[in-house]
């Protein structure tokens, strides 16, 4: 894991300070502590990633033709039972049609012949065998994801799960940046899609424009080292971000640049 590298770091960091000055360089522990904050979250949401990916992946499995729908429901309900962030699964197959349909929030359906051939859920998903869908709010308060996993088979189609990301807003919220500072998580747009405040986190408020978030979407580095910038309200703060595997999601972790600085 990340954070365990940057904990030994951490010590080696302090040892030395403590050596070379008599005390602790106060600023560089800060930062150290900013950035195994970043990482803490982004390799959380990257595990939750990779296992809903797992999960997923075993109803592809089965060849769109020959297989019983008993089967698919089958499979559909012990997915919804071991991965409780999916809330709808939709099985499309390889000319793009949905023929199954399971959802937490409506009767199950089964051979709609909805026609998906054209959209990015089904496109994206057949060229690239994943597709990370562009987070959007259920109801204006719940961030949810399209998440599209292509089969090994070139007959066993498409499946496509709509994910909760309630985590997202978990994490932020539970993370505490020294006294006034604040974590939060943005898409592979620059959009703000977690955050403590929750007019800024349902507005998907637009942060492209920051000079830290264009200098982390414009980089394949994992993390960037602690460094002064302006927040999202023109305050000076000192900000480090983690990359999130996958989506291309940003955490980022800001302090106010008088909590870094004082003693």
């Amino acid at each position: 894991m990340r954070w365990r590298v940057l904990i030994i770091t951490l010590g080696f960091a302090m040892a030395w300070s403590i050596a070379a000055h008599g005390q602790p360089d106060v600023r560089a522990l800060r930062s150290q502590i900013l950035l195994m904050q970043a990482e803490g979250i982004a390799d959380k949401l990257t595990q939750f990633i990779k296992e809903t990916q797992n999960q997923v992946g075993w109803t592809t499995q089965l060849p769109t033709t020959g297989s019983s729908i008993e089967q698919r429901r089958f499979d559909a309900l012990r997915l919804l039972r071991q991965a409780p962030a999916v809330t709808e699964l939709s099985l499309l197959d390889a000319e793009g049609k949905e023929f199954y349909k399971a959802s937490r929030l409506a009767l199950d359906v089964v051979g709609s012949g909805t026609d998906y051939s054209k959209e990015a859920k089904f496109t994206e998903t057949v060229a690239k065998k994943i597709y990370y869908g562009p987070v959007y709010l259920r109801r204006e308060s719940e961030p949810y994801m399209t998440l599209g996993l292509a089969g090994t088979r070139l007959d066993a189609g498409v499946s496509v799960v709509e994910l909760n990301l309630n985590l997202l807003w978990e994490l932020v919220q539970q993370t505490k940046v020294g006294d006034r500072g604040v974590a939060y998580v943005v898409d592979a747009k620059g959009r703000v899609i977690a955050h403590p405040d929750s007019g800024v986190r349902k507005s998907l408020r637009d942060l492209s424009s920051l000079a830290q978030v264009q200098e982390a979407r414009t980089t394949t580095a994992l993390t960037g080292e602690a460094h002064i910038a302006q927040d999202m309200n023109g305050q000076k703060v000192v900000v480090t971000y983690a990359r999130v595997a996958g989506p291309g999601w940003l955490v980022f972790v800001e302090l106010p640049i008088g909590e870094w600085t004082k003693y």
